[in-house]
């Protein structure tokens, strides 16, 4: 490696060190705000049980008639599932300390249909009801992007808040409460990440854009779909998709979340048949990619006539074959040499991890925290990044591959004639002595009537590579590539001839002679190879 390379790579290794620095930083500034609650920041004493009513007809009155029937344990503990239920948690408060606080509930589950929270005194009378979720109208955009309320805890008081959680979809709803800092702190630090993932997002999507108007390839614009809906689900599950489109739309897109999820694996499968280019192959895997992408689109339609916790059981089901099919389309790639697919494998790993924490966590087998909440977002960004490597790393792939057609012939990938005018026209431009010999292979036509095409082009081959190792022993034949390490000094002009430059001005007669030699010594030496 030369000393210019050298200084390139050292430029963007300090570059990848800079920006891991700076994602380190920043990381260092969005620490889990989840671990700074009220009770780990002030001497608030919290209590909490709850309840599961599988009827849906409980009333307030009635949860608080019946306490033995209360499960007293944290909130941790609740067997969240999809199903038709409702989800009755009972929050005793009492400030110990000798001023008013102001107390921030916070309900991280923006997709949440109906959340009412009841506000009672020490005697059990209610003082306040506050309605919160995305089937409540009236709210302002940060109320459904982040539900929340607004508590005021006087010194030495003590209250209890009830809450019904009453959904048709993803029913778990971690609850927190935070002092008006570290309520602050943790909308910032959620603002922050979801303006990094809403900004590279669209900067991947503008630049498959400039991809595809320069290369007009499908597999771009393919991309882009997988990205917004990336955009669509992760704005449904995390609340940011309340500032991206209008109110009127997010709610749609909340209440039909599924369809979101069967948008995003429609375009991952179909992204991994088009980049593979399983489409060229027309292979038994390409026709099965065809149909289970039929399959998606299928129940994707259904979804909208389905309750959620119906549709989300089905959606979960097909994500077993989903990835098998992936693997296997991706396994065959690499096995046949696929050169441009490792970034591609790279960018499946951290969206693997992600696409598992995600349901773990909302099914209680992975601690809820501010950085199991946002992994499936840091994974899609990771995957993004990756993607992009791979989408590059393609185009330069089929630029190459591009140059190599215009310069080889395809039958025998020898030099072909473009590379030979182009070495003979730059030695007469530098004014430099170039002769252009030809050699035909005699009765090569008549030979063409009783061979196939391989074996034609195995004798073309064949000549060519004795005429190299003839012509490597003279300096006075000129190199048609310099590029490559084997610097080849022979083009195949089709039908037998085959031709290369020299730089040496010879008389006719010697010329002849030269010409017989190299012409015996080529066949003397097939000979000697059978």
């Amino acid at each position: 490696m030369n000393n210019k390379a050298l200084k390139y790579h050292f430029v963007s290794f300090f570059i990848l060190a800079t920006l891991f620095f700076i994602i380190t930083t920043l990381s260092t500034h969005l620490a889990s705000p989840t671990r700074y609650t009220i009770d780990k920041t002030a001497p608030v004493y919290t209590h909490t049980a709850y309840r599961i009513d599988d009827t849906e007809s409980l009333t307030l009155k009635e949860f608080l008639s019946e306490p033995k029937k209360l499960i007293d344990q944290p909130f941790e503990y609740i067997e969240w599932d999809l199903a038709a239920k409702d989800y009755w948690l009972k929050l005793d408060l009492e400030n110990r300390q000798s001023k008013a606080i102001d107390l921030f509930i916070h309900f991280d589950n923006p997709m949440v249909d109906y959340l009412t929270l009841f506000e009672l005194d020490a005697d059990q009378k209610l003082i306040k009801k506050t309605r919160l979720g995305d089937k409540v109208t009236g709210l302002n955009l940060f109320q459904y992007s982040t539900p929340h309320a607004l508590l005021t805890l006087q010194a030495n008081e003590q209250t209890t808040l009830v809450v019904k959680i009453d959904t048709v979809g993803i029913s778990k709803t971690p609850i927190k409460i935070y002092g008006k800092n570290e309520f602050q702190h943790l909308i910032r630090s959620q603002v922050g990440i979801w303006g990094i993932f809403i900004g590279v997002l669209i900067m991947a999507a503008l630049y498959n854009l400039v991809l595809f108007f320069g290369i007009r390839d499908r597999v771009y614009l393919i991309y882009i779909g997988y990205i917004i809906s990336a955009l669509l689900l992760m704005g449904s599950v995390l609340g940011f998709g309340f500032y991206l489109w209008p109110l009127s739309w997010q709610l749609f897109f909340n209440e039909h979340v599924v369809f979101s999820n069967y948008a995003i694996a429609f375009f991952t499968v179909a992204f991994c048949t088009m980049f593979l280019r399983y489409h060229k192959d027309n292979c038994r895997l390409y026709k099965l990619s065809i149909s289970f992408l039929a399959l998606l689109f299928s129940f994707s339609l259904i979804s909208f006539f389905m309750l959620e916790y119906h549709s989300s059981k089905i959606f979960f089901a097909l994500m077993v074959p989903l990835y098998i099919l992936c693997i296997c389309m991706i396994y065959k790639k690499l096995v046949s040499g696929f050169r441009w697919a490792k970034f591609y494998v790279m960018s499946w790993v951290p969206l693997i991890i992600g696409a598992a924490v995600q349901p773990l966590e909302l099914t209680g087998f992975i601690p809820y925290s501010f950085a199991t909440r946002h992994l499936f977002l840091i994974a899609i960004l990771c995957e993004i990044v990756l993607m992009a490597m791979a989408l590059a790393d393609r185009v330069r792939y089929q630029r190459e591959k591009a140059l190599y057609h215009a310069t080889h012939s395809q039958q025998t990938k020898l030099l072909n004639q473009a590379m030979l005018k182009q070495a003979y026209m730059r030695m007469i431009n530098e004014h430099r002595n170039a002769n252009l010999c030809l050699l035909k292979i005699e009765q090569f036509n008549a030979l063409m009537s009783i061979l196939n095409p391989t074996q034609s082009s195995h004798i073309i081959t064949t000549v060519a590579k004795s005429l190299e190792h003839q012509l490597s022993k003279q300096r006075q034949f000129i190199s048609l590539e310099s590029s490559l390490d084997t610097a080849p000094k022979v083009a195949d002009l089709g039908n037998g001839i085959l031709a290369f430059v020299s730089t040496k001005i010879q008389p006719q007669d010697e010329l002849n002679e030269n010409s017989i030699r190299f012409a015996n010594n080529c066949q003397s030496s097939i000979k000697y190879q059978g």
